[in-house]
């Protein structure tokens, strides 16, 4: 790869790179729109990676080259947020750039050539990895790798909230920097808590299924999520859902549901018994229990479809519910299947009994296209340089 990328990168810039970089994306177990309310989380890096070839500029330009997209062009002089920017790849940049200059550290100008195997739009964290590929690149060119793993999330994340405007939690951020499985405790936000796990999946594949239906223009069905989510934890005074005692929230259904309506209400629900689940799923994974694990995630699947209101747009047909019905019915019920992402379209993860795998993937594939069926597992890369 690392040949490849310099030839690629010689074609566009003219001389060769000093650095290639690579991060992996992210799949998200259980714990589905409990981060950005302070809950908990089961993720896990991909192997799905986004390579790069870097060299350092002296001095502010920045200039990417992207395998099935445009150019992005961007100048760091003015690290203001840019209005015309808000919802494209230059705001993510220089969102990251600012951020990480207003910690004291250094930026500075880079050409960067991608080739990435993460589908865009697809709930596989293709954003978040790219945001760490920059603030990776940043850090080791211009900070001596001073920059730690948190900081670089909390670069990417500062991008996407402030400068692109796309609400989000840190789960995507932490998904790809920090490796392997994990269980993420987001309750101090400031400094979530990261408990790495270890599991043999031998007898069973995840499998990602991309429903072909980008996400990418859903991010106000997004946002009215923790919206929702934020004016339940209002009514009782308290900035999130986090900070709200469940008992109280069954107490006082009611008096909620006709101050905010039934849909604030059932997707706190949700985020209470989410949270529950992922302690479970924590908990089967050390044990070694994947039947459990199996139960879990289809007990999140139906809450996804019951309570948080996620799982389609305006039809099923095409939907990730539509996805998930697919692959319970070629598994025989066995395989455990949820929302990977924010949902309403996007992508799907299933955990399959290798037993049920080949039925699986041909109805998979059949339906949505070979290209849009990944085998995953779980990588213990973390944003690093490619060797």
């Amino acid at each position: 790869m690392r040949n490849y990328l310099a030839t690629q990168f010689n074609s566009s810039f003219g001389h060769f790179p000093q650095k290639f970089f690579t991060v992996g994306g992210r799949f998200e177990i259980l714990g589905n729109h409990t981060d950005h309310q302070g809950g908990l989380c089961l993720a896990a890096t991909a192997d799905l990676v986004l390579f790069g070839a870097v060299r350092r500029r002296t001095d502010l330009h920045v200039t990417i080259y992207s395998e099935g997209f445009l150019s992005t062009y961007v100048d760091l002089t003015n690290l203001n947020k840019q209005k015309d920017e808000i919802g494209k790849t230059a705001a993510l940049i220089r969102g990251i750039a600012a951020y990480i200059k207003k910690q004291g550290y250094q930026i500075g100008g880079l050409e960067i050539y991608l080739k990435s195997q993460i589908p865009s739009g697809a709930g596989i964290a293709s954003s978040a990895a790219f945001e760490l590929f920059i603030a990776t690149a940043l850090n080791h060119l211009f900070n001596e790798q001073k920059i730690d793993l948190l900081s670089l999330c909390k670069a990417g994340q500062f991008a996407e909230n402030i400068y692109y405007e796309k609400l989000s939690g840190l789960l995507d951020q932490i998904g790809v920097a920090f490796g392997g499985l994990m269980c993420l405790d987001f309750n101090d936000i400031n400094s979530p808590k990261i408990e790495k796990l270890a599991c043999d999946f031998s007898g069973y594949q995840f499998v990602i299924v991309n429903t072909k239906r980008n996400h990418t223009h859903l991010s106000p069905l997004y946002e009215a999520i923790v919206n929702d989510m934020r004016q339940v934890a209002l009514y009782f005074n308290k900035h999130s859902l986090n900070e709200v005692n469940e008992k109280q929230l069954y107490l006082y259904k009611k008096d909620i549901i006709n101050k905010l309506g039934l849909l604030p209400y059932s997707r706190a629900k949700h985020y209470f018994q989410e949270n529950i689940r992922v302690k479970k799923g924590c908990l089967a994974l050390k044990n070694q229990d994947i039947p459990s694990l199996i139960t879990l995630m289809n007990e999140s699947c139906l809450s996804s479809t019951n309570l948080l209101q996620n799982m389609y747009v305006d039809s099923m047909k095409g939907s990730p519910l539509e996805a998930c019905e697919l692959i319970k019915e070629a598994s025989k019920q066995k395989a455990g299947v949820k929302i990977n992402g924010g949902g309403f379209a996007g992508s799907v993860i299933a955990l399959v009994p290798n037993r049920y795998l080949d039925d699986v993937v041909y109805l998979c594939q059949k339906e949505y296209g070979e290209n849009n069926v990944y085998l995953v597992n779980v990588h213990p890369l973390i944003p690093s340089e490619l060797i």
